[in-house]
C-alpha cells in the first residue's frame, strides 16, 4: 500500500503538535467497514460515469452512512468548500460543528490541508483516504475518506463527502 505523508506545523499556541494525514492508496484493512460499504456504493451509482451526482446520493440512498458524512460545496470558483452540512456523528468525535464554515478556515486552525485535498478531489475526479488522529483530541484513530460528487447530472464535480469513522481497531486497543 502507498502512502503519502502531509505535516505541517502550525501556530503553537492553537496546535501543539504538527498534524499528520497519512494518505493511503486504498482504505486500509483497519478501516471500518462502513467505509468499504460506502465506498462500493458510491462507485456503483457512479454507473457509467466517473463521479455520481447527487440525485443518486439523497437521504433516503445514503441513510446507513449519514451521520459520518460532512457535505462541501464549492465556493470562489472552487478556490475553497464550505461546509454544508456536518454529520452528526461527526460532531460526537471532533466535538465541533463546522456547518456553514470553510475548509480553508479547519485548515488554518488545525494546520490541515483539506481545501488542498479537496481542490484536488474536484480535478482528478477520484476519492481520497486518510489515516490520522482527531485533529481536536489527537488519542482516537480515524479513517478519513473523500468522495468528489456533482450537484447535478453531468455537471461539474462542486461537492465532495468528507467521511469520518473511527478506526475500529485502534478504538479496541
Amino acid at each position: 500500500m502507498v502512502f503519502k505523508t502531509h505535516m505541517m506545523g502550525f501556530n503553537p499556541p492553537l496546535l501543539q503538535r504538527p498534524v499528520l494525514e497519512q494518505e493511503l492508496d486504498a482504505l486500509p484493512a483497519s478501516a471500518s467497514p462502513s467505509l468499504y460499504s460506502l465506498l462500493k456504493f458510491w462507485s456503483d451509482t457512479a454507473g457509467g460515469d466517473t463521479v455520481p451526482s447527487r440525485e443518486r446520493l439523497d437521504a433516503f440512498t445514503l441513510r446507513p452512512w449519514l451521520g459520518h458524512i460532512s457535505i462541501y460545496e464549492a465556493v470562489d470558483d472552487g478556490d475553497d468548500f464550505r461546509i454544508r452540512l456536518e454529520g452528526t456523528s461527526i460532531v460526537a468525535i471532533t466535538g465541533e460543528d463546522w456547518t456553514g464554515k470553510r475548509a480553508s478556515d479547519v485548515d488554518a486552525k488545525y494546520g490541515c490541508h483539506i481545501a488542498d485535498f479537496m481542490r484536488e478531489i474536484a480535478h482528478t475526479h477520484k476519492p481520497m483516504v486518510h489515516t490520522m488522529r482527531v485533529f481536536q483530541n489527537e488519542v482516537e484513530f480515524i479513517t478519513r475518506l473523500l468522495l468528489p460528487v456533482r450537484s447535478r447530472l453531468g455537471g461539474p464535480v462542486d461537492q465532495v463527502f468528507l467521511v469520518i469513522y473511527v478506526d475500529p481497531q485502534q478504538a479496541a486497543a
